[in-house]
């Protein structure tokens, strides 16, 4: 069970396979196996034979005859089918018969429930005027009056194709993480031509270090215990809407196909159970959408801000100085690690490619905190100290190097996966004059 908020979640199973490698090329296997497999099914089964029976007939113009609406018991239901007769000449010879649609044909078929839908679509035919049909070239004798195009069958198999393409994406991307090494999958997650401090916005200034980035959004934002406040980054939004949006589509359509093929009784009685079982998969694939949608939601919502406050900005090497983290909510941590890092940023070009190299060159735990948990009166507030070596290189950005210091904090909950969050920082140079070791704030 997963705790947050003060919600319990079952989706321990997820966090499981999120802890595993194998667990996310897992489930996109799936997703590409079942995706490929109905497709083929359909190609096979449906579309081809749809494409081919497009061949077998050709257009006509005939004359409406005559308008009815057969009736039919089956199993104690009444139900009902819309039937023509036309009559149209192919070769000089006339050929009159009663038919609808290409359910007709098939003897039993082309019966609805409801009466009115019968006689709603029977009422565009109206005797003694000519209409449109199609007779089927290797006896003209058989026609049709009406030509259904499959929505659904054409919408399914689009979406078919989508779901292999995802799974293909997916477990490829998936693959490449599990052979890359920890710091590899690091630099390939934060990898960009811009730097990191460019995602808070246009607000970076020149000091009177040229090569020194200042944040101004830092000194900008005042912090309710310590001087100012970290701003860190966040869960990106366009990705989960994007996804919601997609898994919320999905299932409308997956289960209103479900629930109409319970109550169409129109088909025979394999195409039926064909249908059920191809309807069930695409509801199974729509679960495990809403899955993921409620996995990204409590990834986005659930694990609420983290909130870092330091005494004193910009940091200075050899210089102490007071933090404050602040956590919320109803959570269970197996695992709590705020850290200091600095990374080298190379970026150079091969080719008409531009390639970001990332090194992380230094990295020093100030707070660790391993099996506990924060409750809605009782969250965590916990205060270290950040003090830099003295021969720590500064802050660095030009256009092709650059070193980068943040606050990292690192968190695993129990029965679930590893979050990761990051505040950028900017590291002064300490000028010979300055011998103050205490940072603003103590």
């Amino acid at each position: 069970m997963l705790f947050v908020n003060g919600f319990r979640f079952p989706f321990s199973f997820f966090g499981w396979l999120r802890q595993r490698r194998w667990g996310e090329a897992f489930v996109y296997s799936f997703i590409l196996f079942g995706s490929l497999s109905f497709l083929g099914i359909q190609l096979t089964t449906w579309a081809i034979p749809q494409l081919n029976l497009y061949q077998e007939f050709a257009p006509v113009s005939g004359t409406v005859l005559e308008t009815r609406i057969e009736s039919e018991e089956r199993d104690g239901l009444t139900v009902y089918r819309p039937e023509v007769r036309i009559e149209y000449t192919v070769g000089g010879n006339k050929h009159e018969l009663w038919t609808f649609d290409i359910k007709t044909l098939q003897g039993r078929g082309g019966f609805v429930s409801q009466r009115k839908n019968a006689e709603k679509a029977i009422a565009p035919y109206v005797v003694g005027k000519e209409r449109r049909c199609w007779y089927f070239l290797e006896d003209p004798t058989k026609g049709i009056v009406q030509w259904t195009i499959p929505i659904w069958g054409w919408f399914f198999l689009a979406l078919s194709c989508c779901l292999a393409v995802l799974g293909t994406v997916g477990l490829a991307r998936s693959l490449r993480q599990d052979y890359l090494s920890d710091e590899r999958r690091v630099a390939q997650r934060t990898s960009k031509n811009v730097s990191p401090l460019q995602w808070l916005g246009e607000s970076v200034k020149r000091s009177k270090c040229p090569t020194v980035p200042d944040i101004k959004a830092i000194s900008e934002s005042p912090g309710t215990h310590l001087a100012l406040r970290l701003p860190t980054d966040s869960q990106p939004l366009f990705p989960l809407i994007g996804l919601t949006l997609f898994g919320l589509a999905w299932n409308i359509v997956a289960w209103s196909v479900m629930v109409h093929s319970f109550f169409n009784p129109v088909e025979h009685w394999s195409d039926h159970v064909f249908g059920i079982i191809l309807r069930a998969v695409f509801c199974g694939v729509g679960i495990i959408l809403f899955a993921a949608v409620i996995h990204q939601v409590l990834l986005a919502f659930g694990f609420r801000p983290t909130v870092l406050e330091i005494s004193d900005h910009p940091i200075y090497p050899g210089r102490r100085y007071r933090m404050l983290l602040l956590q919320s909510g109803v959570i269970r941590f197996q695992e709590l690690t705020i850290a200091v890092v600095c990374e080298e940023i190379a970026r150079f070009h091969q080719g008409t490619d531009t390639i970001t190299s990332r090194k992380e060159v230094f990295r020093q735990t100030l707070f660790s905190r391993t099996d506990f948990e924060t409750t809605a009166d009782a969250p965590l507030e916990q205060e270290f100290f950040l003090q830099l070596p003295l021969g720590a290189m500064h802050s660095f950005r030009q256009e092709n190097n650059e070193i980068l210091w943040k606050i990292d904090v690192f968190a695993k909950l129990v029965g679930w996966n590893e979050i990761r969050r990051e505040c950028p920082i900017v590291v002064d140079p300490l000028m010979h004059n300055d011998l103050t070791m205490e940072g603003g704030g103590l």
